[in-house]
């Protein structure tokens, strides 16, 4: 079946950009609303099914479309991951707050969507309860340099993207979207490194440890963008102690060793982890974990 989204609602972000929000109303709901994200060469489509799932089970949801992607309008800001995170992820959340008239939300994300709140909250963190408990599915920002894919893959993307202008995502079979912005460079950088360091020096990695904030990771045996041990790399300096990391493998009982893109889209996915995402963000209370065995 064809994923369909609603009518898109254009938010303004930096130098005449636009932010495309797609709204899953539930007036009856009694939990907090669910802003849902994707991850580089994708957009909103890949959102699209897990939206309806949570929606259908009593959460009204809203998937935010990264600039420059999809019905999201690049204006003359072509943002890196920073960028991304600084300044669009508060506007997102501000104008869903103000929508639904809440003080929090819940932050449902793949890949890079996952970490972008971080980002975020790092250098805000007196924003960090605007979110009341994030899902990260497939995500990590700095743990993959050290295998072979690894090496091989952050170094060639930068020289895709000064060769092309841009790494085309259709042409190479990544995905839906190209990529014209500086994220794939900085994520490059990032995992190359193994070090979470922002443009000015800021440290990512150091600032985690006072960031309090509910976190489920869910990772895939076979996933070489964010492999296990990368989301735990993420997850080690996070300063809640509401934090877990779930890996989706055979061994552990799962359907299959799932990788990156079947993680949050496919027929297992929808059988045994959104129900694992949906148990969690049901989870009303902040101080419990709500987290899955």
């Amino acid at each position: 079946m064809e994923k369909t989204l609603p009518r898109p609602i254009l938010i303004k972000s930096k130098n005449h950009s636009k932010i495309a929000l797609y709204h899953y109303a539930n007036p009856t709901s009694n939990f907090l609303p669910v802003i849902l994200t994707h991850g580089t060469f994708s957009n909103a489509i890949i959102c699209a099914k897990l939206a309806e799932f949570l929606n259908f089970n009593g959460f009204e949801c809203w998937i935010y479309e990264w600039v420059g992607h999809g019905n999201s309008k690049y204006g003359s800001f072509f943002p890196d991951a920073e960028d991304f995170a600084l300044n669009d992820v508060p506007a997102v959340i501000q104008k869903v707050l103000t929508l639904t008239n809440k003080k929090s939300c819940i932050w449902v994300a793949h890949s890079g969507g996952g970490f972008l709140p971080f980002i975020y909250m790092a250098r805000n963190l007196h924003q960090q309860y605007a979110i009341e408990r994030l899902v990260g599915i497939g995500s990590q920002a700095f743990g993959v340099g050290k295998t072979c894919f690894g090496q091989v893959i952050t170094r060639t993307i930068p020289i895709i993207n000064r060769f092309f202008g841009k790494v085309p995502g259709p042409f190479f079979g990544l995905g839906p979207e190209d990529e014209i912005s500086g994220f794939l460079n900085q994520w490059c950088q990032w995992n190359r490194s193994g070090k979470w360091i922002g443009k000015d020096g800021f440290n990512y990695y150091k600032a985690m440890k006072d960031i309090h904030l509910p976190t489920l990771l869910i990772s895939g045996r076979n996933d070489i963008i964010a492999p296990p041990d990368g989301c735990r790399k993420m997850l080690k300096p996070l300063g809640s102690t509401q934090k877990k990391i779930i890996v989706c493998s055979k061994a552990a009982g799962y359907l299959e060793n799932y990788n990156h893109p079947r993680l949050i889209a496919s027929k297992n996915a929808k059988a045994e982890i959104w129900p694992i995402v949906l148990q969690f963000v049901k989870n009303k209370e902040r101080g419990i974990g709500g987290l899955v065995s």
